[in-house]
């Protein structure tokens, strides 16, 4: 043996698993002390038995063929027989009632009762005590309510030698993780509180590995406040959430592929949102690059592509490499991102990612309990773990001891399955330390990196409807809804007139001529060559390339750098921008491959969309891949208010897939409120934040009201440019749109056109209202999903009989006017007149 194996006499005979023995062996013993005190309850309430009056007969316990006398001659036996040929029984008779005064009867001699179901019983018979049935259930609901606070973090959240502090916090981490499955909808929340609530046991470590780290750090610093622990709680559960994230995506497979796409998403979102509040610009960008390249390792052709992972079948590096992205990234990211969060030096960030990274990887090659070779890595590694706290420096509080126990009960466990399987024969050659050394050489190649460590130009944390998830932002999004849907209806402040040769499109490419250098520079970002550089796998390293390989529309760019010159931003300013107009492209390309998943779409711009090229699982990873690009894009900006603003995004694109997924095909209860609302969330919001993160990196401050300004324009935007999308898809043809006409509408997606025409009475935007039979028949077509032949015909035909599309229309330009009026707070200039022209190419486009 190699040696990285232990002494015999050093091994402990155990019986306990590998990972989940770990976190189990509490439980266990708590649930033994549980049936001692039921048993200790049982052993009361038979000794508290009550026989009835001072001179009732014995208490007889019959037996096949005779019966026992306790409590008169004690041993006496008898022959018995049965009741019937016997006449009344001993214990019959014991049962009887009868006056204090009398005698007692024979117990031959005595007559047969009637059955009796009477309750309670007799005084004579075995009674509990009326206390041992409060005692059961109120131990009962300890049990369960311990379950619902704690869920599989159970076991490290009680652990006696914990900080009551580091207790506390990870009791808290419960609560605050099984709240993010509530916005779901029903038809998949059970899934994701499965997910996030009962976590399993990797992802409550991470939140168990990130509070010890943060304890033992703020202690060096001497910070103890009551809320000290609450940062490095939020990272532990940020990456718990993004862990169930991927595994969520990994197990994408058959009917249950789009729900696993949803809660992943969903659970992606949040983690993201919460990684963002923390403020930490290093562990942001930690935490991209970490995604990015599971996502690429994970898929065909990675490292974890598959979910074998034994040393034996892999070999030592593959196994390596496949156990830290799959585990050991998490740890090294939730380790290293607390020494990021208090603001500890260089080294101590190092040596805490060594320690999560071998952590992680350890537990995961652990779980192999019938591999010898794997479980003499994970031995090697949980030293290698315990090693790397050393470099801390001198700590001997208990949080530092903790990290250090998790680490020597993974050992203590790899010990114990080592010797089990010598035992059963299978002697393999292990790993010497020689070798351990060059693939920790290697593993630290990817654990050990500067960039995260780069300092922002702006820490800054901004308030306001585009920086917050709050009832603040949510009453303005209800402003933004209302102004458009019911007024005020605006004459454009600035009229310009597309009516030049070449129609909208030749004004729209007028405008783009004061921002020339600018695309040039963003169109060579947005290579695909240069965006799959990070992948290591040629599927998603040919699939981002391909994804990129047409220019596309590139509005949202163009509208980027638009705001930002009409601010005045100067040269060295505007190639930040022109970085930030890159990310929101790639960004909307991630959204793009993950919404014609969900909407099972064959064709995107006249080509094959990714999921039927590669696959449903393949094509959720290079959307995952082009997320966390666009995320390391926005953070190497180094401006935190901007890596809010986006991070909000993705937060709100979770929000308007739930939102869409939910109410297919529903026309009553679905509202054009609720419309609007899921348009701001999946289209809107990204132009919002766009355009007032240009407005940033040009120099304005975020809560000034030019930045306001640019929001709200955005914001306006894109409510009119989705309406106007939702309209195209009825009036347009197959060739104009590259993409089959109605496609919305046959997938359920009800958008303006349908939801005007179902309306019982008119608004501001024209139209009229169909009779009552018409609307029921609307409605009854609808509901049957279109199902029935002539179904998708008679729709149109009342829709156009409603003037959906016209009112629709109407709903679209006077969302262009609204956004056209904000341009009022920029300086007048040859590119806010652009921004003007942007506004009326979105309503008069024909594509």
């Amino acid at each position: 043996m190699g040696l990285g194996r232990p002494c015999p006499e050093q091994m402990k005979v155990a019986t306990h698993s590998h990972g989940q023995r770990l976190l189990r062996m509490m439980k266990r013993s708590r649930r033994l002390a549980g049936s001692i005190v039921i048993a200790v309850a049982f052993a009361v309430a038979a000794s508290l038995v009550r026989i009835g009056q001072p001179d009732a007969p014995p208490l007889v316990t019959t037996f096949s063929g005779s019966t026992r006398v306790s409590g008169g001659s004690a041993g006496q036996l008898r022959s018995s027989g049965s009741v019937a040929e016997g006449g009344r029984s001993a214990l019959a008779d014991a049962t009887a009632e009868r006056p204090m005064a009398a005698k007692p009867r024979s117990v031959e001699n005595a007559a047969m009762p009637k059955p009796s179901l009477d309750w309670p019983p007799p005084a004579a018979s075995l009674t509990w005590p009326r206390w041992l049935p409060f005692l059961a259930a109120a131990y009962a609901g300890v049990q369960g309510i311990r379950r619902k606070l704690l869920g599989g973090a159970e076991a490290v959240a009680l652990d006696p030698a914990l900080p009551w502090s580091v207790r506390w916090e990870l009791i808290k981490s419960r609560k605050e993780l099984r709240a993010k499955g509530t916005s779901a909808p029903r038809s998949f929340r059970s899934m994701l509180k499965e997910s996030a609530d009962t976590l399993e046991e990797l992802p409550a470590l991470l939140v168990t590995v990130a509070v010890l780290a943060g304890d033992a750090l703020r202690r060096q610093k001497g910070h103890s406040g009551p809320n000290s622990l609450n940062p490095f709680r939020r990272l532990g559960e940020a990456q718990a959430l993004l862990f169930t994230a991927g595994r969520l995506h990994l197990g994408m497979k058959g009917d249950v592929g789009q729900m696993r796409l949803l809660g992943g998403d969903f659970l992606f979102a949040e983690g993201q949102w919460t990684m963002a509040e923390l403020g930490s610009l290093p562990a942001i960008r930690c935490t991209c690059q970490m995604i990015r390249d599971v996502s690429d390792g994970c898929s065909e052709g990675g490292a974890a592509a598959t979910s074998e992972g034994k040393l034996g079948i892999l070999g030592a590096k593959a196994a390596l490499r496949a156990a830290y992205l799959r585990a050991g990234a998490y740890f090294a990211m939730v380790a290293g991102g607390a020494g990021w969060v208090s603001g500890a030096p260089v080294p101590t960030v190092q040596a805490l990612r060594r320690y999560g990274a071998a952590l992680g990887c350890a537990m995961q090659l652990a779980q192999y309990h019938d591999d010898l070779l794997s479980q003499d890595m994970a031995l090697w590694l949980a030293r290698s773990a315990q090693e790397a706290l050393a470099a801390i420096g001198p700590n001997d509080s208990g949080a530092l001891s903790g990290m250090r126990r998790l680490a020597f009960r993974l050992e203590r466990s790899c010990k114990a399955s080592l010797k089990t399987l010598e035992q059963s024969g299978n002697a393999v050659q292990g790993l010497s330390f020689g070798e351990f050394s060059e693939l920790q050489r290697e593993l630290e190649k990817a654990v050990l990196f500067n960039e995260g460590a780069k300092p922002g130009d702006d820490e800054t944390m901004a308030a306001g409807p585009g920086f917050q998830r709050d009832s603040v932002a949510e009453k303005e999004l209800e402003h933004l809804i209302s102004s458009g849907l019911y007024g005020p209806f605006l004459e454009p402040a600035a009229p310009v007139s597309l009516k030049v040769e070449g129609g909208p499109k030749a004004a729209m490419d007028g405008s783009l001529k004061l921002i020339g250098r600018e695309l040039l520079e963003v169109n060579r970002l947005l290579d695909g060559a240069l965006l799959s550089e990070p992948a290591l796998t040629d599927v998603v390293r040919k699939e981002v390339i391909e994804l990129f390989s047409t220019s596309g529309k590139r509005l949202r760019p163009a509208l980027v750098l638009l705001v930002a010159r009409a601010l005045g931003a100067p040269t060295e300013k505007l190639q930040r921008v022109a970085s930030l107009a890159a990310s929101i492209e790639v960004l909307h390309c991630a959204s793009l491959v993950h919404d014609d998943i969900l909407d099972a779409s064959e064709l995107r711009r006249g080509v094959p969309t990714s999921h039927m090229r590669l696959g449903e699982r393949q094509a959720t990873l290079v959307g995952d891949f082009l997320f966390a690009t666009a995320s390391c894009l926005v953070a190497e900006l180094g401006s935190m208010s901007v890596v809010l603003l986006i991070s909000k995004v993705v937060a709100d694109f979770g929000r308007g897939e739930l939102a869409q997924n939910a109410v297919r095909f529903e026309a009553v209860a679905y509202s054009l409120e609720d419309y609007l609302a899921k348009s701001f969330y999946k289209t809107a919001s990204l132009l919002a934040a766009a355009c007032q993160a240009a407005a940033v990196l040009s120099g304005v401050a975020p809560d000034s009201k030019e930045a306001g300004a640019c929001y709200r324009f955005g914001a306006y935007i894109g409510l009119a440019f989705q309406v106007v999308d939702d309209v195209l898809d009825f009036t347009s043809t197959e060739e104009e749109l590259g993409k089959p006409a109605l496609a919305d509408l046959k997938e359920g997606n009800l958008s303006a056109p349908v939801l005007f025409s179902v309306q019982t009475e008119l608004g501001s935007h024209g139209g009229k209202a169909l009779e009552s039979a018409h609307r029921r028949e609307l409605v009854m077509c609808l509901e049957r999903r279109l199902s029935e032949d002539g179904d998708l015909e008679r729709v149109m035909a009342l829709v156009a009989e409603a003037d959906g599309v016209a009112q629709s229309k109407s709903l679209a330009r006077n969302f262009a006017d609204l956004a056209v009026a904000e341009l009022a707070a920029l300086p007048e200039g040859e590119a806010r007149r652009g921004l003007c022209i942007f506004a009326e190419f979105v309503v008069a486009r024909t594509y």
